[in-house]
């Protein structure tokens, strides 16, 4: 059996935003503070991160910690693109709540202005995640966001990534550890998710 931890990143510094590509980064206590947690808590040999500070920095303060980890960055496990509201503060947005509200209510159809589209986050992170989990040997800790993490529970679930309740009515909290097992058989892989997004 090996275990997948699904981490998503501290929560962010400045002020409340669709922070998708934007390189927002986490308060340096906080990093630490998780790193030491994760370490104490967690027993994994390879990091996959998001190439974002928020987790690319913390999978550096793991490996500085215990050099015998194996860190890989990703790309693929980035969040969305929001587009032109990417990294905009929600107060600076007022003249766009309209288009924020179609978004939320039909995320999968109601692209934001040239955002990456839902399908293209889905099929992005679905793909790292299979071939993560063809040469997985060990157990593994992934530093990532929130949508992927959606993404990936959807994808093992064989859930409708388009229903927009999974968006908004799914809490994937700061600093939450999702617990996905695989085991393997004659040549399958067999995933179970053993509990979702619970505080580090």
């Amino acid at each position: 059996m090996i275990h997948l931890y699904l981490l998503r990143h501290g929560k962010t510094e400045g002020k409340p935003a669709l922070n998708g590509h934007t390189d927002v980064g986490v308060d340096e206590v906080t990093q630490q503070t998780m790193a030491r947690d994760l370490l104490t808590n967690y027993q994994f040999q390879t990091i996959y991160a998001s190439p974002l500070t928020r987790c690319r920095y913390l999978a550096e303060q793991l490996t500085a910690l215990n050099p015998a980890l194996h860190s890989t960055v990703d790309e693929r496990f980035k969040e969305q693109n929001f587009g032109r509201f990417d990294g905009v503060p929600f107060d600076a947005l007022q003249g766009a709540w309209e288009t924020l509200e179609k978004f939320w209510a039909d995320p999968a159809h109601e692209t934001l202005p040239e955002a990456e589209p839902l399908a293209q986050g889905v099929a992005r992170v679905t793909a790292a995640w299979e071939a993560l989990i063809e040469q997985c040997q060990h157990d593994t800790l992934i530093i990532t966001h929130g949508g992927p993490i959606r993404f990936i529970l959807a994808h093992v679930l064989g859930l409708d990534w388009q229903n927009p309740r999974w968006y908004t009515g799914l809490a994937i909290a700061n600093q939450s550890v999702t617990h996905i097992t695989l085991n393997r058989y004659q040549g399958q892989a067999y995933l179970t998710v053993n509990s979702i997004a619970c505080p580090l």
